[in-house]
This record gives structure tokens, C-alpha cells and sequence, in this order.
């Protein structure tokens, strides 16, 4: 197979997930697959020298083999891949990237294992993802040149505008009677997601496109196709503003489609990324679709997708039913057989399961708790206390759940696989909450809807984030209202810091030198067993419905709360009392009454909870199901993974609970100075008892100085992350 490793000319040099796996398709789609796939298609194409068939999406993330089954593994994937290859006239085997991290062996191996495993399995061509360069560019480069084919990305330049080294722009390829060009994309946001040199430049995916189609349509490339690794959000606008781009294949967002999407006549094709399925697109020498084929690879315990009976292209293949290659079987244990015979051993046990997966990014987990609270510890490595722990979702990496029972060394160092260093920085309350809100990624979010993103030690807050705003209230450190003024040290990965607009501003007061996966398995194997639990650190709202009143009735307290106006219907199971500490109490009961909702609780059991500490800060939440028409999107809520519900909260009086003129502090007074002074901004509402007094002013709503101006809300800045 010829290639022309015509995207090096530097004459073309110039100047984006619990993660759900669904169905994408675009605004202009309309077109059915059996429009698509006419019953003399699939004849011709087995009979026609001018046609390729394209598998594509690789996306191993450094992975030999599933996390959650060894059953499911790049030996059988790639004999599923060969199946596919040789059953068809013509074929081109095309990865995305993101094939040599993050991972355990990604990071003992800084990718050397993948690309052993890539050269035998004869890829035609791959496109360059971020975490190709997670170990910075030098590796980078010596793994691309190890490599006995070639890596494409259109939109990544060096410093003097060439491609990067190690790296093709684009290139074309022989196969049957076409010329086939292939060029890659790598998200716009790269400087953001990974390790490589801040003098390089990333193009916007449009202005690469248009100069690699250019390109290869003038060296004579029949079909072209971009081996894409930006968010598959971004494909439509590549469709509609990119001429002579046939196909998509690929992107960085991990989704699988269920059908391919044409756009505007470019086709779009995504297989999500690992080892789960493998999927194929066949074209014709005008670039047209042909064939289009999805295979699901189950594990010995899985169960179909329900669309893999909707679709007759869509088919379903065990594992159990599937031959490894012999050679990458034997690769896989010649890998994994050193680092498993040190960390396959049982490092502590679970009584719970661990949630790592990618829930992470969208609930407060117990991993995240028990991983952020053995983060603080680090501050005994430079005589620190440790106030906050805080850890992006994006480098909670397996997707997988753990226990309860053993958890071995390689299951955390699955959950870490980064090599990246823990730091503590010393910064403001205010500054605190800035990164807390400069994380939320809100609604209208592109695929996954509205996220807190981060997993938290030490620290408690509420967060909202709709129609482009976000909002953080009621921040607690250690239990207490956070001060704006005061100073506070948090722990995080050197990654995120050096990331954020606001913690690369911080003072760093420790370099700790311990990377974050082994540090935080030390600090879980001296604990011998863990139950870790979600503390409410983080709590979502998606509405404020004012202040619940009070009323007591023998033994029962009823507090009653207006019906959020964007609600169809509550959830009268779901209502809890929330104090500032995380202590919580369930309602025993609920009940709708027009516009508002009743909750009743055992009358000593709130009294207890309103008196475990001085001004408990006490609030109530309660689940609902949001009305369509109240919300400003155009499409379905409520979108966010670990959300089947929007969340109402309402404010509780602690002198309407305990039924006297006390505050909640003991002095019952009601009025005292800490409560209705500001906090020395002119921001009302900040002092300890203000969230007790009811009203507007009931809530820790951290304004910062901007009650004055009401126009200045936060926008939605989301954090940097690794997807």
C-alpha cells in the first residue's frame, strides 16, 4: 500500500461523560438507513473495485484489556477487526488516537506497550489525540517514530507552523482503484487537556480541514476522510463549512452511534472508544455511503443494547465466541505480568462498592471522597494543614466500579493512571469558590448536561449552573462558612493548577513529589478497610423556592415549601433536611397540595439535627421532575448523567424547628451582630446566623461584591478536564 507523506509540505503550514454512550445524531439528519443502504448497495459494493471499507475508532486509552473484564481485550477486538478487514474488496484500518494513555500500563510504561501492540496489527493510519502527549512531547515524538505507520493531525503545529514532530499533517493511501486521503483533527482545547510545548499552535478544526481537503484533493485523493479526535459537537460545523470532506470517523467524546449521520453529505461515523465495539463505514469513489456496520463485543455478563435489535446493521458478538490473536494475547500478559505481580495483590478492602466511574463528573461519589480525603494527608510531607482537597473529574479515568471486597494496587492505579504530581496552593475563601464555580460546566451543555466536575475533601457547597450561568452557595471548610477573606490551602494535581485561570494563580506552598495514584494507594493501604459514603460535599440545585414555614403537631414537624414553578411533578420520597456539617434526616413523609409540598419529620429527630451544632445552616431538599416548557432548552431535561431529577432546595428557620426565639447558636437572642452585619464587602447574608434568619438573605449565597450589580453574572467556564 503506497502512502505520499505529502502533509509535511510546509508550504500548507499556516497559522472538546458515570459518561453516557448514546445515540448522536445531527440537525439536518432526515436520512433513514434503509434510505442510505438501497437492497442493490451492498451487491455492488461486493462486486465494485472502487469502493473502501473504513474501520476506524481505536481510542485504547493505553489499554491492553478491559478494566472491567479481562475477557474483553485488544487480542479479541482486533480478531473482530480482522474479520471485518478481510471480508471486504478493499479496507483501510484507521485509528483516532487517545491509543497510549491514560492507564496503568500507560503510565508504567509511558505507551511503549501500544505501540507494539498498533505495529503488528497493521493500522493504516492513526490520528493524533491529546493523550498522546501526556507524557510530554519528547515521548510523544519517540513513540510516533517508533510507530511503523503513520500519525496524522491537520490542526497541531509545531513552532514554526510544520507539523509536529513525528507527525504527518495529512497523507494518501492506495487501495483497490482509489486514492484514499487521510488527515487528522485534534481538539481546539489542546493546550488545556495535555502535556506539550506552549510555542506550538492548534488550528481551529475548520481552518486545518479546509487546508488538508485542499491539499489532498489536489495530489489527486479520490475520497477524503478525517480521522477526527474533536468533540463530536464540532462535526456538524466541519459538514457544513468544510467542501470535498466525505467522511468523519472518530471523535474525542467517546460516543456510539446507533446509525451513521449524513450532514449537509458528509458522513459521520463514531464507535466510542476501547474495546466495546467495532464498527465499519464503506464508500464508493464519489465519497458516497454504502455500507455501514456496528458490532458490539459483550462480555461473558453483558446485555445487548436495546437498539442492537432495532437495526439490522447493528449485530452482537460474545466474547466467549471470539478467538484472541494468538500474538496479542501473549502481548498482553508479557505487559501486564510484572506490574500485576506487584500491584495485583489485595492493597485494603471495601465494605461498599466504590464508585469510579464517570459519575464522577456529574454526583459527589464515595471514590471521591475516599481518594480527595487521602489527598489532604500530603500536607504532612511539608509540615501543612491540608484544608481542601479537590480532584477533577476528568483524571478519575476507569469508568468502573470496585467491591465491595478486595481492591488490589492496579484498580487504583487504573482509577489514577496519570502521571501527574499533588501541589498544594494557598488561596482566598473568595478565590476558593471562583475555582468552584470556574469548574460547573452548565447547561446548556453540549453532550452530558450540567456538571459539577470536580470531587472535594473538606469542603461543602451547593451549585447551580443553567442557561450559561453558574452559581456556588452555602460554602462550607471543615463544616464552617467559608471567609472570602480568609486563607486556606488546597491539595490538587499540578495538572488542574497549572490549567485554571485561577489556581495558576495561587501561591503553590508545596511541591509534594508524590504522584497522585501511588501516593493516594500508600494512603489506602494503611487503612486496611474502608466504607466510604457520600456526605452531602456536593449538592446540585435547580431551584431556590424561598423559605419553608414551620409547624408542629405532637410529635411531628411539618415544614411547608412552595412547588418549584418549573416542576411537573415532585418526588414525594425524596425530601431530606441538610445541615452545614452534611448530617442529614429523611422526611418520613410528603404530600403535593397545589403549590406547595408539606414534608413531615419526627419532631425530636429534627430538633436533634438542628441542635448537633451552633447555627446549623439547616435546608431542604427534595427531588422533582422538571416541566419541559418551563426550561429554556431545546432538548429533553433533565440531561445530566447521575440526574434523573432536577433538585429544589428551601431554607429552614432553626427557631421555626425548635419552636422558641433561639438562632440555632444557643444564645437565643435571634438578632445577634454576626447574623445581620455584612461581611465587610457590603455583602449581606455572609455572617453565621444570616442563613438561619429566612428570606432572601437565608442562604450562604456567595455574591462577592456584586449586589450592585446584577448584570455581572458567572458564565459558564468549564474546568479543564481530561476526557
Amino acid at each position: 500500500m503506497a502512502r505520499d507523506s505529502g502533509g509535511r509540505d510546509p508550504d500548507h503550514a499556516a497559522d472538546d461523560v458515570g459518561r453516557s454512550r448514546r445515540r448522536f445524531l445531527g440537525a439536518t439528519v432526515g436520512v433513514s438507513v434503509g434510505a442510505l443502504f438501497p437492497a442493490t448497495a451492498r451487491t455492488v459494493a461486493d462486486s465494485d473495485a472502487e469502493t473502501v471499507t473504513i474501520v476506524h475508532d481505536t481510542h485504547f486509552h493505553g489499554r491492553l484489556r478491559d478494566a472491567e473484564s479481562d475477557a474483553l481485550n485488544i487480542a479479541r477486538y482486533y480478531t473482530a477487526v480482522r474479520d471485518i478487514l478481510d471480508g471486504a474488496a478493499n479496507s483501510l484500518f484507521v485509528g483516532n488516537g487517545d491509543d497510549l494513555a491514560p492507564s496503568m500500563l500507560g503510565l508504567e510504561y509511558e505507551g511503549e506497550h501500544m505501540i507494539e501492540a498498533l505495529n503488528y496489527m497493521d493500522v493504516d493510519v492513526n490520528g493524533v489525540g491529546n493523550h498522546e502527549y501526556d507524557f510530554g512531547a519528547d515521548v510523544a515524538t519517540s513513540r510516533f517514530e517508533e510507530s511503523e505507520f503513520p500519525w496524522v493531525v491537520a490542526n497541531l503545529l509545531d513552532d514554526e507552523g510544520n507539523a509536529v514532530p513525528g507527525t504527518e499533517r495529512w497523507i494518501t493511501l492506495e487501495t483497490g482503484d482509489l486514492t484514499v486521503g487521510v488527515f487528522g483533527l485534534v481538539s481546539g482545547s489542546f493546550h488545556s487537556l495535555t502535556d506539550y510545548p506552549a510555542a506550538w499552535s492548534v488550528l481551529d478544526p475548520v481552518e486545518g480541514a479546509r487546508e488538508a481537503v485542499e491539499a489532498l484533493r489536489a495530489s489527486g485523493a479520490d475520497v477524503v476522510v478525517a480521522a477526527s479526535h474533536v468533540t463530536t459537537g464540532v462535526h456538524d460545523t466541519l459538514a457544513a463549512e468544510v467542501d470535498g470532506l466525505d467522511a468523519i470517523v472518530g471523535s474525542h467524546s467517546g460516543v456510539v452511534f446507533d446509525e451513521p449521520d449524513v450532514v449537509d453529505g458528509t458522513i459521520v461515523s463514531e464507535f466510542g472508544d476501547e474495546f466495546d465495539h467495532v464498527g465499519s463505514i464503506t464508500l464508493d469513489a464519489d465519497g458516497s455511503l454504502v455500507d455501514w456496520q456496528r458490532t458490539d463485543l459483550l462480555g461473558p455478563d453483558a446485555e445487548p443494547a436495546p437498539e442492537a435489535d432495532a437495526y439490522e446493521e447493528i449485530r452482537t458478538r460474545s466474547v466467549d465466541t471470539i478467538d484472541p490473536d494468538p500474538f496479542l494475547a501473549d502481548l498482553t500478559e508479557e505487559w501486564a505480568a510484572q506490574l500485576e505481580a506487584e500491584l495485583g495483590k489485595t492493597a485494603f478492602e471495601s465494605e461498599v462498592e466504590l464508585n469510579a466511574t464517570y459519575d464522577n463528573y456529574a454526583v459527589e461519589t464515595n471514590w471521591g471522597n475516599l481518594m480527595t480525603d487521602a489527598m489532604r494527608t500530603v500536607g504532612s510531607i511539608g509540615d501543612i494543614d491540608v484544608d481542601i482537597a479537590v480532584q477533577n473529574a476528568g483524571g478519575i479515568r476507569s469508568d468502573s466500579t470496585y467491591g465491595p471486597g478486595e481492591i488490589t494496587g492496579a484498580d487504583v492505579l487504573n482509577v489514577l493512571p496519570f502521571p501527574n504530581e499533588i501541589v498544594v496552593v494557598e488561596l482566598t475563601g473568595e478565590a476558593v469558590v471562583d475555582y468552584l464555580e470556574e469548574a460547573i460546566r452548565s447547561h446548556p451543555a453540549p453532550d452530558f448536561g450540567a456538571q459539577q466536575a470536580v470531587q472535594v475533601s473538606g469542603l461543602s457547597y451547593e451549585w447551580t449552573g443553567h442557561e450559561g450561568e453558574t452559581r456556588v452557595e452555602n460554602v462550607f471548610v471543615d463544616g464552617e462558612p467559608i471567609d472570602p477573606d480568609g486563607t486556606y490551602t488546597l491539595a490538587h494535581n499540578d495538572y488542574s493548577v497549572g490549567n485554571s485561570a485561577v489556581l495558576s494563580a495561587a501561591e503553590v506552598v508545596l511541591e509534594s513529589g508524590q504522584l497522585q495514584g501511588p501516593y493516594v494507594l500508600e494512603q489506602l493501604e494503611r487503612k486496611d478497610t474502608v466504607a466510604p459514603e457520600r456526605e452531602n460535599r456536593i449538592l446540585r440545585v435547580d431551584e431556590v423556592v424561598g423559605e419553608a414555614s414551620a409547624s408542629r403537631d405532637g410529635d411531628e414537624v411539618t415544614l411547608t415549601a412552595a412547588v418549584p414553578n418549573g416542576a411537573e411533578t415532585i418526588d414525594t420520597d425524596s425530601f431530606r433536611a441538610v445541615i452545614r456539617t452534611g448530617d442529614e434526616l429523611a422526611a418520613k413523609s410528603a404530600r403535593v397540595d397545589g403549590d406547595t409540598v408539606a414534608v413531615t419529620f419526627d419532631a425530636a429527630d429534627l430538633t436533634a439535627l438542628a441542635e448537633t451544632v451552633d447555627s446549623p445552616v439547616m435546608r431542604l431538599f427534595g427531588r422533582y421532575d422538571p416541566a419541559q416548557d418551563a426550561w429554556p432548552y431545546d432538548f429533553e431535561v433533565p440531561t445530566s448523567s447521575g440526574y434523573d431529577r432536577f433538585v429544589l432546595r428551601a431554607d429552614v428557620s432553626a427557631s421555626a424547628v425548635l419552636g422558641d426565639d433561639s438562632d440555632g447558636n444557643g444564645t437565643g437572642d435571634g438578632g445577634s451582630d454576626d447574623g445581620t452585619d455584612t461581611d465587610g464587602d457590603g455583602v449581606p447574608g455572609f455572617g453565621p446566623l444570616a442563613a438561619l434568619a429566612g428570606g432572601g438573605a437565608g442562604t450562604y449565597a456567595y455574591a462577592r461584591g456584586r449586589a450592585d450589580d446584577e448584570s455581572s453574572a458567572t458564565t459558564d467556564r468549564s474546568g479543564p478536564d481530561r476526557p
